[in-house]
């Protein structure tokens, strides 16, 4: 019997390998705020609800109302917002990227100044 020959045979002593199933699932404490996310080997003692991949994935944007047993949505406060155009003066950046603000002892040969809309 040659080596492939035993390799084939090993391979079909194995049997069908038939992977775990996939369950997306976010586990919650008693207050709503979401502990765990998990997709196989899950805990046996928690709470959770089933969710799809895509929810499992933007877990941070929800929290779980604990009586209806769903998930809702969270306002997320992006802080302070300030709105900025292209000027003469203003904030000092690197050219073509606006979010490389220099700080004022910092130099850059390639600078563009943004300033706040009013």
């Amino acid at each position: 019997m040659s080596w492939q020959e035993e390799f084939e045979q090993a391979l079909k002593s194995f049997g069908e390998i038939i992977p775990e199933p996939i369950e997306y699932r976010i586990h919650y404490d008693d207050t709503g705020n979401i502990t765990l996310c998990t997709m196989q080997q899950h805990p046996a003692d928690s709470r959770y609800l089933v969710v799809d991949k895509e929810t499992y994935d933007n877990y941070a944007k929800y929290r779980v109302n604990v009586i209806k047993k769903q998930l809702e949505k969270v306002a997320i406060d992006p802080g302070v917002s300030v709105k900025l155009k292209r000027s003469d003066q203003g904030y000092a950046v690197v050219r073509h990227h606006a979010s490389l603000i220099l700080e004022p002892h910092e130099s850059y040969k390639n600078v563009e100044y943004y300033d706040t809309v009013n």
